[in-house]
């Protein structure tokens, strides 16, 4: 069916849209529009594709927010059969090389640029670091 009845009824009850809106990207999120382009190509994704397509353009009418990757992933998710809970888990995959090289920039900085809340006590990183 349509998306419009029920991002009418979010919209009236001041709750967010999920998938859609992002802290950091007023516009489009690149990752979305990424992913977008990729699912283009599997001919399982059509239906969700078309459903997701119709949440964005429903909303556009309403407020200016944009499809952000949690959109994208459920899209991709759905098409491939998955869990829904797997976009969970694909982003976090996917994060992981970027998290890891943050964490490598703060060790390489001193004073530490990010003030954690918490106290490592594991072991320290090899010595030199990586480059």
């Amino acid at each position: 069916g349509s998306a419009a009845p029920v991002i009418a009824e979010e919209l009236r009850a001041g709750r967010r849209i999920p998938g859609l809106g992002h802290r950091l990207y007023s516009g489009e999120d690149p990752r979305a529009r990424a992913l977008f382009a990729l699912l283009e190509e599997i001919p399982a994704a059509g239906p969700a594709l078309a459903a997701a397509r119709d949440i964005v353009a429903t909303t556009a009418r309403h407020a200016p927010l944009h499809a952000n990757v949690d959109l994208a992933l459920a899209v991709l998710t759905a098409s491939c059969g998955m869990e829904s809970s797997a976009s969970e888990t694909i982003f976090a995959v996917a994060r992981t090389a970027g998290w890891i090289a943050h964490a490598l920039e703060e060790y390489g900085e001193r004073p530490l640029r990010m003030r954690p809340s918490g106290h490592y006590v594991g072991p320290k990183p090899p010595q030199p670091l990586p480059e």
